[in-house]
């Protein structure tokens, strides 16, 4: 399941309202927990906002910015990461501090991210943040489209099709 934050957006040529374009989007949890029946979740699987558990499996929520060519703004996708189990009992264990100096660690996409092939395992490095920020996302491979998006950016154009792929 998705959620959607959207925001009004001016052309840049004449300044005219383009409309409401969705500016993220986010998973309320990873994809294979969300396809078990309701009672493998409940026999298999602890569900929190931003932490989950999936048998000996674990994930974190984060947020994984494209910034958006011409405009302040950048393109969140909220997704989940399967990380290790030191990684997941360190994140918890200091969940309520600034984390925003530890060092990065490894996770693995654990969304379909629409418009894109090959997400789910993808590689990402995983940078926490401070008590009130989810962590970030940054995609690692080189050969992968959401690693060139994410240090070249998107055009308003792609965003926008993003709005319309509810999917």
């Amino acid at each position: 399941m998705l959620a959607f934050r959207e925001k009004i957006v001016k052309c840049g040529c004449c300044g005219k309202d383009i409309g409401e374009i969705v500016f993220d989007k986010s998973y309320k949890m990873p994809d294979e927990i969300w396809n078990l029946s309701k009672t493998e979740k409940e026999e298999r699987a602890q569900i929190d906002s931003d932490l989950c558990r999936l048998d000996d499996r674990y994930f974190i929520r984060g947020v994984a910015y494209l910034p958006v060519n011409g405009t302040d703004n950048s393109y969140g996708w909220g997704i989940w990461a399967e990380v290790s189990q030191e990684d997941f009992f360190d994140y918890v264990e200091n969940y309520e501090e600034d984390n925003s100096t530890k060092p990065k660690f490894f996770g693995l996409v654990a969304n379909v991210i629409p418009s894109y092939e090959n997400t789910i395992g993808l590689e990402l490095t995983v940078q926490l943040g401070s008590e009130t920020q989810r962590p970030e996302f940054y995609f690692t491979d080189p050969m992968h489209l959401l690693t060139k998006e994410q240090a070249e950016g998107i055009s308003i154009e792609k965003v926008h099709s993003f709005s319309s792929n509810k999917s």
